[in-house]
């Protein structure tokens, strides 16, 4: 199967994802002044005493450790990280004190409205989740490209 799918999660699944996530979303919002910092430029990051390689070094492990574990017992379900950041940041700005918990429950919600969607829309059959966020994130992901080239 080409794209994801949450039928095939059993709740040991749920236990091993939530025993990962966790403590990886607390990290991220304990370290938000750092890559608030980051944000800021690197230069201006080190003046103010953040190590900046190791905060993005460890950042991008971590991140690519749950996006492996996600697309391990879930499968490929595109977007769902393209759209709730931007998303989040169009209401609250970027502050990663509101962006990085934010952006988690907006991932959440768009999951479960897809998963919903796709439960629902040609019952009885259930299309992969996967489509339905393609579907949305398809737009959003061509609408920042079309802007990025305004800029």
């Amino acid at each position: 199967m080409t794209f994801g799918d949450l039928s095939r999660i059993t709740w040991d699944n749920l236990i091993l994802i939530a025993v990962v996530s966790l403590p990886v979303l607390i990290y991220f919002i304990y370290n938000r002044w750092n890559y608030n910092a980051i944000d800021a430029g690197i230069d201006t990051a080190s003046s103010l005493g953040v190590n900046v390689n190791r905060h993005i070094i460890v950042g991008m492990v971590l991140s690519s450790l749950i996006a492996a574990l996600i697309v391990s017992l879930m499968g490929v379900i595109g977007f769902v990280g393209l759209l709730a950041p931007h998303m989040v940041r169009r209401v609250v700005g970027s502050d990663h004190r509101f962006v990085i918990p934010a952006s988690a429950l907006v991932g959440a919600l768009i999951l479960l409205v897809s998963d919903t969607m796709a439960r629902t829309i040609i019952s009885p059959l259930v299309l992969p989740v996967g489509v339905i966020t393609a579907f949305m994130g398809g737009p959003l992901f061509l609408a920042i490209l079309i802007r990025g080239y305004r800029k």
